[in-house]
């Protein structure tokens, strides 16, 4: 396994993380072995399982919890992967085929419903009822936010409130749990798990922000999707709404047609993409994810110097820095 740089510091617990994850998989049925091993090792970072266990480390964790309840975050993300690329008719995860592409719809989203359950069982015998409550929360803002956003697809006068709470919903509401709950496992104070709750929820909404500009300044091999895929799909995302009021009626009606078809051309994805980059919403989009940065950082300012507050700093700045 390569371990993510300013996760070395944990490598001897994410190792752990896996070999937990692989008694998680134990299974009698092929399906689950074979689509599930496909999608949990098809080179994720573990982004949710080292926040968890760092955020732990701050404090006095009992590893013995805090592994278990760490890669039991990283299987709620994978299910939600896995649902996700079915919602979304998505062919490629992280530059490879999608497991839905690989072994179909039916497998892909009854895998996933075997993870959510393996995730939640060890949310309850390792995590208490603490860390289930934030777990389950989580996992029913992760389902509202999808339903919600498809509730808004093509919707061009998407609001900024509308979005962020799309955003938390989806990506920021997993990544302020799994920070929470290392917190909670290591015997964090009330207000130490706030201030590591909300460090999680800032990451998350300036990951969040990076992914939408990379939609429309980068490539498909380095996001490992198809480039452009929101405004294909039809998703108002930061970068477009920073430029709404910049945009002629011309320039408005025309964006508006493309993202209410059923099959944009590539020419039409590639004018949109065109006119927010010349517009600044780029550069708005990346102004903002690294104020949250800033705000998140900030969170950690007191606590006790350690190599692991080093290295959730480093993350933090990583994110807004990250080129993939």
């Amino acid at each position: 396994m390569k371990i993510f740089k300013p996760f070395e510091v944990i490598r001897k617990e994410l190792l752990a993380c896996e070999d937990y994850a692989r008694q998680l998989l134990r299974s009698d049925v092929k399906s689950v072995l074979e689509a599930g091993g496909y999608i949990f090792n098809s080179g994720g970072k573990r982004v949710r399982p080292g926040l968890t266990i760092l955020s732990g480390k701050l404090f006095d964790p009992d590893d013995s919890r805090l592994i278990p309840v760490a890669i039991a975050m990283e299987y709620i993300h994978t299910a939600t992967l896995l649902h996700d690329d079915i919602v979304d008719g998505a062919s490629l995860r992280r530059g490879k085929p999608s497991a839905n592409a690989v072994y179909g719809n039916d497998v892909a989203v009854l895998v996933g419903d075997y993870m959510f359950a393996q995730g939640v069982s060890t949310f309850a015998t390792f995590g208490g009822v603490e860390v289930l409550q934030r777990a389950l929360d989580a996992i029913r803002d992760m389902s509202e936010g999808e339903l919600k956003q498809l509730e808004v697809i093509g919707k061009f006068d998407l609001s900024e409130e509308d979005y962020f709470d799309i955003i938390y919903r989806k990506t920021a509401s997993l990544l302020s749990t799994c920070c929470e709950a290392g917190a909670i496992v290591g015997g964090a104070d009330e207000q130490q798990k706030l201030a590591m709750r909300k460090f999680g929820e800032y990451i998350g909404y300036a990951f969040q922000l990076v992914d939408d500009a990379f939609d429309y300044v980068s490539d498909t091999q380095t996001i490992g999707k198809p480039a452009g895929n929101d405004i294909r799909e039809g998703k108002v995302t930061f970068p477009l709404i920073s430029v709404r009021e910049k945009l002629s009626p011309f320039e408005k009606q025309k964006i508006n047609h493309i993202l209410n078809k059923d099959n944009s051309h590539q020419e039409e994805v590639d004018y949109v993409r065109k006119l927010v980059v010349e517009k600044g919403g780029v550069g708005e989009t990346f102004n903002l994810a690294r104020e949250y940065i800033e705000e998140a950082k900030a969170l950690l300012a007191p606590f006790e110097g350690s190599k692991y507050k080093n290295s959730l700093m480093e993350i933090a700045d990583f994110i807004v820095a990250r080129t993939f």
